[in-house]
C-alpha cells in the first residue's frame, strides 16, 4: 500500500474520534455571563433578516465577546509590566471603541435556492448603530445611480457608498491612544502640506471622502483586440470609467498644474491634451504626441487592450464627478440619454428580487464569466500546447470547470443599511456553504495529501522526461466516483 494511501485511510479512520473529543476552547476570565432573554430577543431580530429553509442557515451571537478579550489583554499586559519596564502602554478596549467593532452584536447568514441558483444573506446586528470603522460602507439606503449611468448591455456595474474619512479620524484617534497627542498633531501636519505640483493637499482631498464610487465596464465583442505578451490571445476591447463623487475639482487642478507647459510645448512635457468645455475639464492621453510609441512603449501596446482608445481624467461639471475613462466617447455616453441597465432583460434577470435601494450594488454579467472562461480556456491551450504538457492542460481545464463552469448565470449583491446593522443580499450561482465547506475541507485535504512528500523521489524518478513530471491522472469525485474525464461539470452546489 503506498504511503500516501496509508495516510489518507489513518486520517479518514481518524475522524470519528473528533466526534467523542472534549470540546476545547477558551474561556475569558470574568467574562459577563449571558442574559438568555436577551439573547432569545437578539436571535429573533437576526433571524427575520434571513431566509430559513435553505441550504445553510447560522447565527453567532458575538455580544460583549471583543469587550472581554480587550480587557483581557490589557490586563495581561499589565501583569507582564510588573516583569518588565519596557512592556508598553496600550489601552486595548479604547483601540476596540475607535474601531467600532465591539458594537457588533451578532452576526447571521443564509442561502436558500432559487430557481437556477441562490439567494445568499448576510447580516451583521448593531443594535446601538454603526461607529468607528463600520461607517465606513456609507450612510442611509438610496435608489442607485449606476442602473441609470451604464448603459445596457454593460457587463460590470458595481456602487458603494464610501466615508474615507472614517479611516483618518479613527487612525488620528487612535495614534492619540497609542503614542500620545504630539505624534497625533505631526500625522495632521504631514496631510496639511501641498503635493507639488499640485496646489491641493491630503487633508483637502479627504474633506470630500465622503462619497460614493462607481465601476462602469463593458464588453465589445463585435471590437477584439490583442493583449500584449500572450502568444496572440484576443480579448474584447473594454469600455469602462471610475467615478467618485464631489472631487472632479482635482481635475480642475490638475490642468491648472500641467497647461503651462503644454502649452509652450517644453521637451518632455507629458504627453497629454487639456480638455475644457461648458460640461468637461481635464486632461487626456495624446497617442499622436511626437515620439509617444518610442518613449512609452510598454504603455503604448497595453493600449492595444483599449482599441488604441485614448484614456482621460476629468471632472464633469454638471455631477462633480471625477472621472477616470477609456475614452471620450464613453464618458459622454454615460450622461446622455439611452437605454440604460435598468431596462436591460439580463440585469433584470440576475438582480431578481433584490433592493434598487441601498448603500453599494454589484453586478457582473453572464457574459463577464463567459469572456474570462474563454480567456482563461485559450491561454491554457498557448501556454500548454506541447505533447509533453497534456497534464497540465488538463489540471487547467480541470480548474477552469470548476471555477468558470459553462453557461454561468450572471451575479448580483446589494448592501443596505438599517439603524440596527448591515444586510447584504445577493443572487449568486453558489451557496455560502461553498464558502464554508472550502474553509472546512482545506486543513483535511491538508491531512490526506501528506503522503505525497514521501512519494515525490519516486514520482520524480517514474515519470520524469523532459524536464517534465507528470501527476497521477486520478481524479474521484465528493460520491466516490470517477468521473467521465472528458466531463467535469456538476450541477447544484
Amino acid at each position: 500500500m503506498s504511503a500516501s494511501v496509508l495516510s489518507s485511510l489513518v486520517s479518514f479512520l481518524f475522524l470519528p474520534a473528533l466526534a467523542v473529543m472534549p470540546n476545547i476552547g477558551i474561556t475569558l476570565p470574568n467574562a459577563t455571563p449571558p442574559d438568555p432573554a436577551a439573547e432569545a430577543a437578539r436571535f429573533e431580530t437576526v433571524s427575520k433578516q434571513l431566509d430559513p429553509g435553505g441550504v445553510l442557515y447560522g447565527y453567532v451571537s458575538v455580544d460583549g465577546d471583543l469587550t472581554a478579550i480587550g480587557d483581557y489583554v490589557n490586563s495581561f499586559y499589565d501583569e507582564l509590566r510588573k516583569v518588565g519596564s519596557d512592556v508598553p502602554t496600550i489601552n486595548v478596549p479604547a483601540l476596540l471603541k475607535i474601531t467600532g467593532l465591539d458594537a457588533v452584536s451578532a452576526v447571521g447568514f443564509s442561502s436558500k435556492r432559487i430557481g437556477d441558483g441562490f439567494r445568499n444573506k448576510a447580516y451583521v446586528h448593531v443594535p446601538n448603530g454603526r461607529k468607528g470603522l463600520l461607517r465606513i460602507l456609507g450612510g442611509e439606503s438610496k435608489p442607485f445611480d449606476v442602473i441609470k449611468l451604464a448603459p445596457a448591455g454593460t457587463d460590470i456595474a458595481i456602487e458603494q457608498d464610501l466615508n474615507l474619512k472614517v479611516v483618518y479620524e479613527a487612525s488620528l484617534e487612535a495614534m492619540g491612544v497609542v503614542v500620545g497627542e504630539e505624534a497625533k498633531a505631526m500625522f495632521q501636519g504631514h496631510f496639511k502640506q501641498p503635493m507639488p505640483p499640485f496646489p491641493f493637499t491630503l487633508e483637502k482631498i479627504l474633506a470630500d471622502m465622503d462619497t460614493q464610487v462607481t465601476i462602469i465596464i463593458d464588453a465589445d465583442p463585435a471590437k477584439m483586440v490583442s493583449v500584449p505578451d500572450a502568444k496572440g490571445l484576443q480579448i474584447p476591447q473594454m469600455n469602462g470609467a471610475v467615478m467618485i463623487d464631489g472631487l472632479g475639482w482635482i481635475a480642475d487642478d490638475v490642468v491648472k498644474a500641467f497647461e503651462p507647459m503644454l502649452a509652450q510645448g517644453a521637451p518632455g512635457a507629458p504627453p497629454f491634451k487639456v480638455i475644457k468645455n461648458a460640461n468637461w475639464v481635464g486632461m487626456q492621453l495624446s497617442i499622436e504626441a511626437a515620439g509617444f510609441e518610442r518613449i512609452y512603449g510598454d504603455e503604448a501596446r497595453q493600449l492595444l487592450m483599449l482599441g488604441g482608445q485614448s484614456p482621460l481624467l476629468v471632472h464633469h461639471r454638471p455631477s462633480g464627478k471625477l472621472i477616470l475613462a477609456t475614452g471620450k466617447e464613453f464618458a459622454e455616453k454615460l450622461f446622455s440619454p439611452k437605454p440604460g441597465l435598468a431596462k436591460d432583460p439580463v440585469f433584470q434577470k440576475t438582480m431578481q428580487g433584490l433592493p434598487m435601494e441601498g448603500t453599494g450594488l454589484s453586478y457582473f454579467s453572464p457574459d463577464t464569466f463567459r469572456i474570462l472562461r474563454e480567456a482563461l480556456e485559450r491561454l491554457n491551450d498557448l501556454e500548454n500546447d506541447k505533447e509533453h504538457e497534456g497534464d497540465d492542460r488538463l489540471v487547467g481545464t480541470t480548474l477552469i470547470n470548476l471555477f468558470l463552469p459553462k453557461n454561468a448565470r450572471g451575479e448580483g449583491s446589494v448592501t443596505t443599511n438599517t439603524k440596527e446593522g448591515m444586510l447584504t443580499v445577493s443572487n449568486s450561482a453558489h451557496s455560502q456553504k461553498s464558502t464554508l465547506l472550502a474553509g472546512g475541507v482545506a486543513p483535511l485535504a491538508l491531512i490526506f495529501s501528506g503522503g505525497r512528500a514521501v512519494e515525490a523521489p519516486r514520482a520524480l524518478q517514474d515519470h520524469d522526461h523532459d524536464g517534465h513530471i507528470h501527476a497521477p491522472n486520478i481524479r474521484i469525485d465528493p460520491d466516490g466516483q470517477r468521473p467521465d474525464p472528458g466531463n467535469f461539470e456538476r450541477e447544484g452546489d
